[in-house]
This record gives C-alpha cells, structure tokens and sequence, in this order.
C-alpha cells in the first residue's frame, strides 16, 4: 500500500493523576526529518521517539508536540558542584593574598554565582515519563498511519487514472501518424514540384526525400518507450510501499519521450496530444511529490 506524506494524528496516555498528549504533523520531505517538542530537552527520550517510528514512516518532515500534565512533568533536583565552588573561593583568596584585593567571599557571593550549580532530572522519573509518552506516542502513529494511507489511496487512484489518459493519448498519437503518412508524401511531393517550377519531379528523388522527412519526424520509438515507462510505473504503484522517488525518475523519463514527440511532430493533431501528454505527466508530477 502507497501513503501519503501528510497527516496528523493525536492522542493522549494517563497513569494515575499523570497524563501526556501527542500530536503528529507530517508533510513531504525528500528525508525522514524530526522535530520533536518537549517541556524539556532530552535526548534519550528524543531517540527513543525516533526509534518509534522506526518500519513505521519512511519519509516525511515529522513535527512531534508531547505535552506533559498533572503531575508528570519533569521532576529536578539542585546539585551543587562543590568542586567548582572551592575553585571559586581559592581565586577569591589570591585575588587578596596576592593583588590585594579588599573583602571577603561570602555566602550571597557564591549563591550568585549559577556556574556552581546544576539542574538534573531525577534518573526515576525519565522512564515513568517515557511509559506515559510511549504509551500515547504508540496510539498516535496508528492513527498518523492509517491517515496516511488514506490519502494514499486517493492519491493512487488519481495517479493510475492519469496514466490511462497518457496511454490513450500516446495511442492516438500512433494512430494519427499512421493515418497521415500518406498526407506527408503528398505534401512532398507538392513542395517539390512548386521548387522545380511545375516541371515533373522525379518519382524516385520524391521518395528518397519523403523516407528522410518520415525518418526525422517518426516518434514511433518514443511512443513506444512511453508504453514502457507507463507499464513500469503503474506496476509500482500497484506494488505499494515507499515509491515517491522512484515515481519522480520515471516521470523524468516520461516527460524526455514527451519532449521528444513534441519536437518531431509536424503534424498539429498529434501536437495537441503530446501537449495533454505533458499536462498529464505534470499533474502527476504534483501529487508524486506526496507520495512516500
């Protein structure tokens, strides 16, 4: 199954008088990109986010908001470097042992000082927390995923309904050069004979130049790859799984043999073709740009 690259899910965990909420944003990004938002930093719990979406997501920029409540915010206590407030009062006493320096450090002094002390989170607390946000982080990527594979279904639809209409119009593409070979020759022979100033022109040389003229403008190779290129890409999205970059190659290779029958054509019906060709690939093109 094809998904989408946008969603958003939400959901909400409690334990006792403790509760946690997440909620899930993604749009398409060539990665897999995070951006987790916590009442703190911690990179041990960010990890353990990512790890979650590990099989899950492929690609996509992730926005991830955790909110924590009731009690379960992050629980710290206040450590004193003891060795960073003895460094402190042995520069005090050489400041007055050696320059002269007036006064004494005191206890306001060092309270002042924030080098000295550090903020920690209670080693306990971070796995209560992590049990709370797994346990709504688990039920949000459910929910982020079947949303993305809903939109990838219509997406999927959308993208096999426009490769019928480019194969119908490479057909009629065919059907047209065919029908009009004849009209070419015609034509030739016409131009010739206007040149050469209504004397007869020459039934071989008309030939010769007619097979040069229906080598330059035969789009019949391009045609045929086109046939390729629509096969191969509807049998990935028939498939499934992530497909979205694999999807934009093939769509470089179609939009190359569309500028090439554009090029050749001489003919304006099968211009017109080539021109919904073209549109079709590029509509396409904007709904792959969410595909996974």
């Amino acid at each position: 199954m094809i998904r989408s690259m946008t969603g958003f899910a939400r959901a909400e965990a409690a334990e006792g008088a403790k509760k946690c909420t997440v909620e899930l944003r993604t749009v398409n990004h060539r990665f897999l990109e995070f951006n987790i938002r916590m009442p703190s930093k911690d990179f041990e719990l960010e990890k353990r986010i990512k790890d979650s979406f590990a099989g899950k997501i492929a690609r996509g920029y992730v926005e991830a908001t955790i909110t924590m409540g009731n009690g379960a915010d992050v629980k710290k206590k206040l450590v004193l470097d003891e060795d960073m407030a003895l460094q402190f009062l042995a520069a005090a006493k050489i400041l007055k042992d050696k320059h002269g320096v007036a006064g004494q450090p005191d206890l306001a002094n060092i309270l002042s000082l924030k080098d000295i002390f550090k903020c920690e989170e209670e080693a306990s607390d971070v796995d209560g927390r992590w049990r709370l946000i797994e346990s709504a982080l688990a039920k949000a990527i459910a929910a982020l995923v079947t949303m993305r594979e809903a939109e990838g279904a219509a997406l999927k639809k959308d993208v096999l309904d426009k490769l019928s209409l480019i194969e119908g119009s490479a057909q009629r593409v065919m059907t047209l050069r065919k029908s009009q070979e004849g009209d070419i020759l015609a034509k030739l022979k016409a131009k010739i004979e206007e040149l050469v100033q209504g004397a007869e022109a020459d039934p071989q040389r008309i030939l010769i130049e007619a097979a040069i003229v229906a080598e330059r403008s035969d789009i019949s190779e391009e045609a045929i790859r086109l046939g390729s290129h629509i096969v191969q890409m509807r049998q990935l999205i028939t498939a499934g799984g992530p497909v979205g970059r694999k999807v934009e190659f093939m769509l470089q290779e179609l939009n190359r043999e569309a500028n090439t029958m554009s090029a050749k054509s001489t003919i304006i019906d099968i211009s017109r073709e080539v021109v919904e060709i073209k549109s079709n690939i590029e509509k396409i093109r904007e709904q792959a740009a969410n595909l996974e």
